[in-house]
């Protein structure tokens, strides 16, 4: 690879480091998942220089049957860490407006998981809002705000 790839937290990511942990160790699979879990959450981004060949074919490890969810977001909720990097609230207004942004952030049932995104992506929210469909409001506002603040410095 003759350019380095930026890797951010999330899927990519954490595929990286699954594959680079089963290449080189002989951990059991829940091992390998906490490790790179782990890896995910203290690396805020890097760039790659090489990539483990077989990364696209990488799958996580499955859910016991009782807990399988079609939803990679449920997923990532039940999980002991939110990962708040899940997509980008900036990007996904940009492309799909407010109401496609609401819908993302409907996915996220956790006022702290909320929060936890809104500090993550530099969307200030009031600390006396509650209830998660204000907090979600909140997020979209602020997003709003950052939207228009880059568009008039753009101009």
């Amino acid at each position: 690879m003759s350019k380095g790839k930026q890797l951010w937290p999330g899927d990519d990511m954490l595929a990286f480091f699954r594959a680079h942990i089963r290449r080189e160790t002989s951990l059991d699979s829940e091992s390998t998942e906490k490790l790179a879990a782990a890896l995910t959450k203290a690396v805020n981004r890097m760039l790659v220089w090489e990539t483990p060949v077989d990364i696209p074919s990488i799958e996580p490890a499955p859910l016991p049957a009782a807990e399988s969810v079609s939803n990679g977001l449920e997923r990532h909720e039940r999980a002991e860490n939110f990962n708040p990097y899940l997509f980008s609230a900036l990007v996904t207004l940009a492309k799909h407006g407010r109401d496609g942004l609401m819908s993302r952030l409907k996915d996220i049932k956790s006022a702290d998981h909320l929060r936890a995104f809104a500090e993550a992506q530099h969307v200030p929210v009031d600390a006396a809002l509650k209830r998660t469909d204000e907090i979600r409001k909140a997020i979209v506002a602020g997003v709003e705000r950052r939207l228009a603040d880059r568009k008039a410095a753009a101009s």
